[in-house]
């Protein structure tokens, strides 16, 4: 099972339009994929038409509720939701006084199983939902949108995600930026998409694909479906089903790397023991 967080600390990138569309994406390759919304603002529900008035990831961090009785299952095929609402923005003040706070939802997603992949969305800031989601998965995308202030906000993102990475030693073992937004047809995603190619901190991080602007975009989440059940033809489509293609090849490629290494650590470990 891999762990998936889509973050940027700006809205407005499409962070949340990537989650749902990725998750969805893989969904339709037949694999089972469990989406997480770790936003308070409740976006993910709104966008795959969920009821989130009970529930939700509040009742499962807060409220001590099990993981499986929040997950919504059968949302679309292959895909099960645990979605939020605006009541998680009183998670911050009710998880303030825990133990080990910052590994919260690790403690409570101990017991999922049976999924290929999980993906979360995440809050535009680094609040303490955001802190839980990094120590809990295996893979962070940044999401970047095409304009100058974007790059600004990546590069702190990059270095606040950086620094709790190291003082919490997450598992998280890969980190890639997403360009977003963008429109080949205007001088300004032009310039920030090559001042993002020569950032010296994005740069090596940077994905060999964008996702590009598309309005159908808004269409299919305005219309709560992801952008296949809305129109499969767009270049929107045609972008995130790059995006799936591209993890899918490289994710399993870093599994493979972990299995072998793992199998050679277990074969030292059993010399050592009866050698």
């Amino acid at each position: 099972m891999v762990r998936i967080a889509i973050v940027n600390m700006k809205g407005g990138v499409g962070k949340t339009t990537t989650s749902v569309n990725l998750a969805i994406g893989m969904a339709n390759e037949g694999l089972k994929v469990l989406l997480v919304d770790m936003d308070p603002q409740g976006n993910v529900a709104h966008s795959l038409k969920i009821r989130a008035h009970q529930n939700t990831i509040y009742d499962l961090l807060a409220d001590d509720m099990v993981v499986d009785q929040v997950i919504r299952t059968g949302v679309r095929e292959h895909l099960d939701v645990i979605p939020s609402s605006n009541v998680a923005f009183g998670l911050e003040n009710r998880l303030a006084g825990e133990t080990l706070r910052e590994k919260i939802f690790s403690r409570r997603m101990k017991t999922v199983t049976g999924y290929d992949y999980v993906i979360v969305d995440t809050s535009p800031a680094m609040s303490l939902l955001t802190v839980n989601t990094l120590l809990y998965v295996d893979v962070v995308v940044l999401v970047v949108s095409m304009d100058q202030m974007a790059i600004i906000g990546a590069v702190q993102s990059l270095a606040g995600l950086k620094r709790i990475l190291s003082a919490f030693e997450s598992p998280a073992k890969e980190i890639m930026v997403l360009p977003t937004l963008y429109n080949a047809a205007t001088n300004g995603s032009k310039e920030t998409m090559t001042a993002l190619q020569e950032d010296p901190d994005l740069a090596p991080y940077l994905m060999p694909l964008v996702i590009r602007q598309d309005v159908k975009l808004s269409y299919a989440a305005a219309s709560k479906r992801s952008i296949w059940e809305y129109d499969p033809r767009t270049r929107a489509a045609e972008d995130y089903s790059k995006l799936v293609e591209y993890l899918l090849k490289r994710l399993n490629h870093e599994i493979e790397k972990a299995d072998v290494a793992e199998a050679a650590e277990g074969a030292e470990t059993k010399a050592e023991l009866f050698g």
